[in-house]
């Protein structure tokens, strides 16, 4: 067999093993897309959730509690979570109170909260559409950046996270005068100052105001 006939033979042989694949599919290929985004929802519903009100402490409690530790390491490490020394402290936290006000002018709706201890005073709680930060994602001790290790990736996640907690809310339509009890979350890097902007995992209402 002549050398120029081998060459076209071996030619086409790598030819036929090879396949085309779509764009999408070679990306995925490249980067394959992480399996705990798939479980957001899920996470959510079993685990963040019920993991925040089973250990959520009464505000007025903890706010105590964290200004009467050593040092603000010592009040996350006993009350609270971090996963990196570089983030934010996340407590988690209950509070019950009358809405006092309203907003949902912006996409990032907001109630303010006036508590029934008198030592909280005023929270805001988001509402929705859409949350700011991450504070749900980054209460969970089950998964951190490193089962990512892609800032989008881990981004997305937590966008993922907060789509369900607020799809859980239903469609509230929260109105002044509302008896609500709140079980959330919120972030300090330092002791916290009021008012707590909290993130809700879950939202009570008071049946008479139902």
């Amino acid at each position: 067999m002549s050398s120029r006939l081998m060459w076209i033979l071996m030619a086409t042989l790598l030819l036929c093993s090879c396949r085309i694949v779509s764009e999408k599919k070679l990306a995925e290929l490249k980067n394959p897309p992480n399996p705990h985004l798939a479980q957001a929802a899920m996470l959510f519903d079993q685990q963040i959730a019920p993991q925040i009100v089973s250990s959520a402490k009464p505000l007025a409690t903890l706010l105590g509690q964290i200004e009467g530790a050593k040092d603000f390491d010592t009040a996350c490490q006993q009350l609270g979570y971090r996963s990196q020394d570089e983030n934010p402290c996340v407590f988690n936290t209950t509070v019950s109170g009358t809405v006092s006000e309203v907003n949902t002018e912006s996409r990032n709706g907001q109630i303010v909260l006036k508590s029934d201890d008198p030592k909280v005073g005023e929270v805001k709680v988001q509402i929705g559409p859409t949350f700011r930060g991450t504070e749900l994602r980054d209460s969970y001790r089950g998964l951190s950046y490193s089962d990512f290790n892609d800032q989008n990736m881990f981004g997305d996640f937590g966008k993922a996270i907060n789509q369900r907690a607020i799809a859980s809310l239903g469609k509230p339509s929260f109105k002044v005068g509302d008896k609500l009890t709140i079980y959330g979350v919120f972030s300090a890097f330092d002791t916290p100052q009021p008012p707590i902007l909290l993130t809700p995992a879950k939202i009570t209402a008071d049946k008479a105001t139902q």
